[in-house]
């Protein structure tokens, strides 16, 4: 504001301040730098958390809050006409069935609401849901493999007991996992599913959507759908828990922990990167701030030219930062873009990067600020108070001058220090959690004993072990002779089932509970405990999320296909947490269900082998040998497929997380690099009177340089030590923390990243060698009197 009585001085400020700004173009560069990292590492934090909670939210925003099972066309009608009911989606589940073929089909009936509200789980690609008799949908997966050059409107034949003839193709639906479970969904019309033979007109399941449900909480959703349950004689509502667990959560304000660690951490550093560049800048500049003082400027008048000048820099590095970190967050994760979360990611940080430039300008405002013409003249950046050594007469050479330059003023040294160990610390922590998380790591949970497996790829599993495992003895033996082959694990031993409540249905993999996985079993326990005898199982917990009254204690009706008993569930276990039942490839086919043997010999007695998949022990030299030899293997035997270490790695080595860890890994050390040039040349230049004046009293070039190399290197080593001891503690926490998520609640080895921080480590040597020698050559270009001079 400027008073009546006041000259306006607005224009020459600005002026000043835009012609100061031309004539410091490398700290400029430096600035913006510094704060155009510091916003992208803040922001990308907040995007990428975000947009990850987002993409969970997106798989249930819209879909259903509660389904009814067991109901008729009647009270689905009557669920229709309700007002506060949005959307009813109708399905009914008519069964499996073996194709003659040699395929399992699963059969059922959805209506075009139903499709919309799953369609995260079920999606109409191509097509038309069927309305005749002779008309069907087919997923895509069954198409590829039994009949590729199938479009719409071409007829296929099926050959199951309810379903033999002809019928048209009017739609092609992506069912994810299809492929895995060995299992092609089918989709019939309406006027099939009346005339099937088992039709019931009580055993529909109406998934249900709430009008107005994002302005509703829980536990209003919930006592709704039991009152219209009540209110029109329904069975009880069946809620989905995903839907509760993500579409009420609030994705802008779970990710702001994370966004204000990293926040922190990068305020710290930011803060002792630019205050150095401005006050390195300020010193270098100090007598041009005393002339002005001298015309006339006043202390408020300089104040608002420095600090013009640092909210100019600090506001282009904020844009900057701000637009590459959004361009990295909708490459890797587009699906999670949400306008009004990355508005209020933005406004943060743009207010943090603000903060953080206001307080590193605010030192060297100061100094800017109060200096008077006399005192300029005479100004050192380093007037600092010195103590008396005990010894009156050290020994002078070049190393102790550099170690006496480099201990003489504290603040300064820890300045830079701090200041060099910063992108070293954070380059240590990203680095060691990208190496928990390489894909390595990851392919090696599928891998425990070997490089190779072998499993059961019969499109009917059951059929397959009825018919004769393709896994047998002799198979073994081929193995085995292979050479480099030194032994075969059997790593599951499985059949597929179905279990159900007297409401509620699901199937999957049960794996056989054997002395080699009893334990890690038991480990992975989330609930209840292990089985006792035969008729008790284990349960996936996830189960839970779909079926909620298969808990502890529950009695289902179990089957391995023709024959079944009832099971009693005395235990959950955590899928992610149980190696023993982790699947093939991505992990799809891994196992809901553990049961003892007992079980599988009551249910399939006429079955021996239930070997569904082996780990191959092998020679690491002789890998293309043993590939080979597999390969011919499986040629031979079209149930039987192969899973390779290295092809898991390289699928893992595509996926976004790694991806983003190493692009935020790398632009650290970016960050890092950058700062090392920064601090180096500013404290360099810093004393670039100090050392004319020390040339002209006799020391030679030569000599100048080993003193400022002494001194470089005093700071490197410190930083790297200072590294060390601050970051690898913060960095083996974080990956125990992380490896406890990823590998099963185990505890991985740490493992240091040497070359990332090799790399660091030969880089910060050799700059400042480099950077050495560049400034004395800069030196050699004026003579002593020129760079005696106040003024550079």
């Amino acid at each position: 504001m400027t008073w009546p009585f006041e000259n306006d001085t607005t224009a020459i400020i600005n002026k000043l301040a835009k012609r100061n700004m031309q004539s410091e173009k490398r700290r400029n560069l430096m600035v913006i730098i510094a704060v155009a990292l510091s916003a992208f590492l803040i922001c990308l934090a907040g995007t990428i958390v975000t947009s990850m909670l987002q993409m969970q939210q997106n798989q249930v925003n819209d879909t259903y809050e509660a389904t009814f099972v067991g109901v008729t066309e009647q009270n689905i009608e009557t669920l229709k006409a309700i007002p506060e009911i949005a959307r009813v989606g109708e399905y009914y589940m008519l069964g499996t069935e073996n194709d003659a073929q040699g395929f399992r089909a699963s059969f059922a009936y959805a209506d075009a609401a139903l499709i919309y509200t799953a369609r995260n789980q079920i999606k109409l690609t191509e097509g038309e849901l069927p309305e005749n008799e002779n008309e069907i949908v087919v997923s895509e997966v069954w198409l590829s493999k039994y009949a590729p050059d199938i479009e719409i409107g071409s007829t296929i034949r099926l050959d199951t007991e309810s379903f033999q003839g002809d019928y048209i193709v009017s739609g092609i639906i992506d069912a994810p996992g299809a492929e895995n479970a060995a299992i092609y969904s089918f989709l019939v019309s309406k006027a099939a599913l009346i005339k099937w033979s088992g039709y019931s007109d009580s055993m529909y399941v109406a998934y249900c959507h709430l009008e107005n449900d994002r302005q509703l909480d829980e536990d209003t959703i919930r006592s709704s759908y039991k009152q219209i349950a009540e209110e029109n004689n329904l069975p009880e509502p069946r809620f989905s828990t995903l839907y509760f667990r993500y579409a009420e959560s609030n994705n802008f304000f779970r990710s702001l922990p994370l966004m204000f660690t990293v926040a922190a951490i990068v305020l710290i550093g930011g803060c002792i990167v630019i205050q150095s560049i401005f006050r390195i800048s300020i010193n270098d500049k100090i007598q041009s701030y005393g002339q002005l003082r001298t015309i006339g400027a006043t202390a408020k008048q300089i104040k608002r030219f420095v600090k013009k000048e640092g909210h100019r820099l600090g506001g282009i590095g904020i844009l900057v930062g701000i637009v590459l970190s959004v361009i990295c967050s909708l490459i890797i994760l587009f699906d999670g873009f949400n306008a009004l979360y990355y508005a209020g990611i933005v406004l943060l940080t743009i207010l943090i990067c603000w903060i953080m430039v206001s307080l590193s300008i605010r030192k060297p405002i100061k100094i800017a600020a109060g200096i008077s013409p006399v005192e300029a003249v005479r100004f050192s950046p380093e007037q600092v108070k010195t103590s008396h050594s005990k010894k009156s007469h050290p020994k002078l050479n070049p190393l102790s001058l550099g170690l006496m330059n480099a201990r003489r003023d504290k603040k300064k040294t820890l300045s830079i220090i701090s200041s060099l160990s910063l992108g070293g610390i954070l380059l240590l922590i990203i680095s060691s959690i990208a190496l928990t998380q390489s894909p390595e790591r990851i392919a090696r949970q599928y891998f425990p004993d070997g490089d190779y497996k072998i499993y059961n790829n019969a499109d009917s599993l059951n059929s397959s072990l009825l018919a004769g495992n393709p896994l047998n003895e002799e198979v073994k033996q081929q193995i085995l002779s292979i050479d480099g082959v030194t032994d075969v694990i059997i790593t599951r031993q499985s059949a597929f089932a179905e279990f159900s409540t007297e409401q509620y249905s699901a199937r999957g993999m049960c794996d056989m509970l054997t002395t080699l996985n009893y334990a890690d079993v038991k480990d992975s326990l989330t609930a209840g405990t292990m089985p006792s005898d035969s008729h008790s199982i284990l349960l996936a917990d996830s189960i839970l999320e779909t079926n909620d009254d298969m808990g502890v204690g529950t009695v289902l009706e179990f089957s391995f296909g023709e024959v079944a008993t009832t099971v009693k569930v005395v235990g959950l276990f955590s899928p992610t947490n149980c190696k023993a039942g982790i699947g093939h490839g991505l992990g799809l086919d891994g196992a809901m269900v553990f049961a003892p043997e007992s079980l599988f010999q009551e249910l399939l007695p006429e079955i021996e082998n239930f070997s569904y998949s082996w780990s191959i022990v092998s020679d690491s030299g002789q890998s293309q040998s043993v590939e080979e030899g597999l390969q011919n293997i499986v040629s031979i035997h079209s149930d039987l497929a192969i899973n390779s270490f290295a092809d898991t790695v390289e699928n893992d080595t595509n996926s976004k997380f790694y991806m983003a860890m190493k692009i935020v890994s790398w632009l650290i050390f970016l960050f890092g690099v950058v700062n090392l040039i920064n601090t180096t040349l500013a404290n360099q230049l810093s004393r670039k009177r100090e050392n004319s004046i020390l040339r002209s009293i006799g020391l030679t070039q030569k000599q100048l340089y080993k003193m400022i190399v002494c001194e470089e290197i005093y700071y490197a080593l410190f930083a790297i030590t200072a590294t060390l001891i601050i970051g690898l503690p913060v960095a083996i926490f974080s990956c125990r923390e992380i490896s406890k998520i990823s590998y099963a609640g185990e505890i991985i080895a740490y493992q240091f990243p040497l070359f990332e921080m090799g790399l660091f480590l030969l880089v910060l040597s050799g700059l400042e060698f480099i950077l050495s020698l560049w400034t004395i050559r800069r030196q050699k270009k004026q003579s002593l009197i020129e760079q005696m001079r106040t003024m550079e």
